[in-house]
């Protein structure tokens, strides 16, 4: 049985390739498949993996039919994987040569069912940065387990920092959700719903390649970033209530300083969401920061969007800190709804 499958979806990424695919082929660890899955391209990238694939037998290239994105792409390499773990890696970036050996190696030491390595190298411009998480916990020099609500809601949701134990997610049929945008938000959300630790270290280097345009995933979302992230925590939110894994402790939703109610689409999707969250979150109120509270209230507090822009601001960062605290109108035993 083959130890560790590689999941590779590709969409236009003959620019990177060659880069990726060396960084794969010469790894210390060689038991490995690695799945390229070609998402429909427009650009050369068949040819340059047929090139790869007659010089090594463990390239295996799988082509759709039509563009299907990163998710369902990473679902079909997921359906196909014959190893005892599943990595996932983003073709316009690359690993260290030892990367998958480390990877292999803490997730047998602590016989656990997801490793995530927050060694994690960005490049911008040629410019080569340490990527550190700004709520990420300490983690300890060897290493460390984190109970499945910590890292649900303070580690990064890189898919391609983490190791998978196959059969944790075959047991549980987990896919990633055909969504464009915030898939790797998703999944985690709900394999750490499933797990109760993962373990958290730091080893060999995985290099992030920031580009104007991420090649890997093909069709992209033209929706603002709020929406993409609220479209994100309804469907976990649909996902986990549909799976009775609901979690008290867990955080349905984040505020973040890009957040703007700015147009009435926006206020009813988060209203919308608001209200469908309302008893879960009346419940774990206590979890929640005073600036989330207070966008959660304003939503709920006002019937339609003219009476929202008269009461609060559209940047809803700016709209906290001039009301300087959360007053008696957002109680829900004070809702007027």
């Amino acid at each position: 049985m083959t130890k560790v499958s590689i999941i590779i979806p590709i969409y236009n990424g003959s620019s990177y390739i060659s880069r990726c695919f060396d960084s794969i082929i010469n790894q210390t660890y060689t038991d490995i498949e690695i799945i390229c899955i070609n998402d429909y391209s427009k650009d050369n990238s068949l040819e340059i993996l047929e090139k790869y694939s007659q010089k090594d037998d463990r390239i295996k290239i799988v082509n759709n039919e039509k563009n299907l994105g990163v998710s369902l792409t990473r679902n079909v390499g997921i359906n196909l994987a014959k190893g005892e773990y599943l990595y996932f890696l983003d073709v316009d970036d690359y690993i260290d040569e030892k990367y998958i050996e480390c990877m292999v190696e803490k997730i047998e030491q602590q016989n656990c069912d997801i490793v995530l390595n927050l060694s994690v190298m960005q490049e911008i411009n040629g410019k080569s940065t340490l990527y550190k998480h700004p709520s990420m916990p300490a983690i300890r020099q060897d290493g460390n387990f984190l109970d499945n609500i910590t890292i649900t809601h303070d580690a990064p949701c890189f898919i391609w920092a983490r190791l998978y134990k196959k059969s944790f997610i075959d047991k549980y049929n987990l896919k990633f959700l055909p969504i464009i945008t915030a898939e790797d938000v998703i999944f985690n959300a709900i394999t750490n719903m499933y797990t109760d630790k993962t373990f958290v270290f730091c080893g060999e280097k995985y290099h992030y390649v920031v580009y104007n345009n991420s090649v890997s995933g093909g069709v992209r979302s033209e929706r603002s970033l709020d929406l993409v992230h609220m479209q994100a925590h309804r469907l976990i939110y649909d996902y986990l209530n549909e799976h009775n894994k609901l979690n008290d402790k867990l955080k349905l939703f984040r505020v973040y300083p890009f957040i703007k109610v700015d147009t009435e689409e926006k206020f009813n999707i988060y209203k919308n969401f608001f209200e469908k969250i309302e008893a879960n979150f009346h419940k774990n109120e206590s979890i929640y920061n005073e600036m989330e509270k207070y966008f959660a209230y304003s939503l709920l507090n006002s019937p339609n969007y003219d009476e929202y822009l008269k009461n609060y601001n559209k940047v809803v960062t700016i709209g906290y800190l001039r009301s300087g605290k959360i007053n008696e109108r957002t109680n829900f035993s004070n809702n007027s709804r």
